[in-house]
């Protein structure tokens, strides 16, 4: 993605206000750096993920309650490409090992209970 395309992009994301511009660019940039290093993918789509709170009924809607959320100036952003293994790997800052998902076993694994 070109640099005007993306400054668009963030722009109509997270608005205008002072220093935002600069430091989701070096936020996507960065992003962008890590993922091409690790799957060597020029192809992939950004995603961004709004954040919520709970204000009241946290929780309540695991048992059909109702909840009062609200969007927050947080987000998670991702890139991702296709592949062909039927494999999710996913990997998160803060974490050495990246997450991998059989796409061929979905049932639960007891050895993994209790983990991401």
């Amino acid at each position: 993605m070109d640099k005007i395309k993306l400054e668009n992009k963030i722009t109509k994301l997270y608005g205008t206000h002072e220093g935002v511009l600069e430091y989701q660019i070096k936020r996507y940039n960065r992003l962008i750096s890590s993922f091409e290093s690790i799957f060597s993918e020029k192809e992939y789509q950004l995603f961004s993920s709004p954040g919520r709170t709970e204000i009241g009924g946290n929780h309540t809607d695991h048992n059909h309650g109702r909840v009062l959320a609200a969007s927050i100036n947080l987000d998670s952003i991702a890139a991702v490409a296709a592949n062909k293994d039927n494999q999710v790997t996913l990997y998160s800052e803060g974490y050495k090992e990246p997450f991998i998902v059989n796409l061929d076993q979905l049932t639960p694994i007891k050895e993994e209970e209790g983990n991401t």
